[in-house]
């Protein structure tokens, strides 16, 4: 027993011999090297690979310059132009276009056109602002769009003008700035802007809504009448 076991521990450090160095080397080949960086690039701080400095854009194995027109900022970004127009300008191709302000208007930081927009009391009309006419009983609102303005409470809203509201018998204005604006007191219904009374038939209550009725228990509807199930 003495005699083998020599034997054993030289066959095990001649297999490790022959297969360290073996992974070894593997393990290089595949080891990212920083001699294969390009122009105009620097390598990861961590991991594998590189990236194109400022103001250049990967394209293949290479760090092509981004054209950056006048009026313009690189935006150092991987997907699009790569560079953005500075605030009075919009993109048109290769180049940054000045912005014609019309008056009573002021610039946005928004990329798309017409990048600007309307003092308030004013609308957007072709290339230019106008004011906005606000009819009797109207005012501005805060909407930024066509016609933004409303109706006085107790008046609604027509093409161009406000119209008073009538209100009927048993009816009051709503409290609600959307929807219907006018309301019926309780046991009254709206119909046509007038209020009817709501007829409720034997076995049968106001419900909480106060504008219909509903059935008692152990009864149930069968068109305007409550019955027996």
């Amino acid at each position: 027993m003495s005699i083998k076991l020599p034997v054993a521990g030289s066959l095990l450090s001649a297999a490790l011999l022959f297969f360290v160095p073996s992974t070894v080397s593997q393990t290089a080949l595949n080891e990212p090297s920083n001699s294969k960086v390009p122009d105009n690039a620097i390598a990861k701080t961590y991991g594998s690979g590189w990236d194109c400095d400022s103001g250049y854009r990967q394209e293949g194995s290479t760090c092509e310059a981004i054209i950056v027109p006048e009026n313009a900022y690189p935006t150092n970004r991987s997907y699009g132009s790569g560079w953005s127009c500075e605030r009075g300008y919009l993109a048109e191709g290769p180049e940054c276009i000045t912005i014609n302000l019309p008056k009573n208007a002021y610039l946005l930081n928004d990329p798309s056109r017409p990048g600007w927009r309307c003092e308030r009391g004013f609308e957007a009309v072709a290339d230019g602002c106008v004011v906005i006419p606000i009819p009797e009983h109207g005012y501005l609102s805060g909407s930024q769009y066509r016609q933004s303005w409303s109706c006085e409470r107790g008046y609604k809203k027509g093409m161009d003008n406000c119209t008073k509201i009538e209100i009927p018998e048993h009816g009051y204005l709503s409290d609600s700035s959307y929807g219907r604006a006018l309301e019926c007191v309780r046991g009254y219904k709206l119909k046509d802007d007038i209020c009817t009374a709501v007829k409720i038939p034997d076995n049968a209550y106001l419900s909480d809504s106060g504008d219909r009725w509903q059935c008692k228990r152990k009864f149930i509807r069968k068109g305007n009448l409550c019955v027996l199930r």
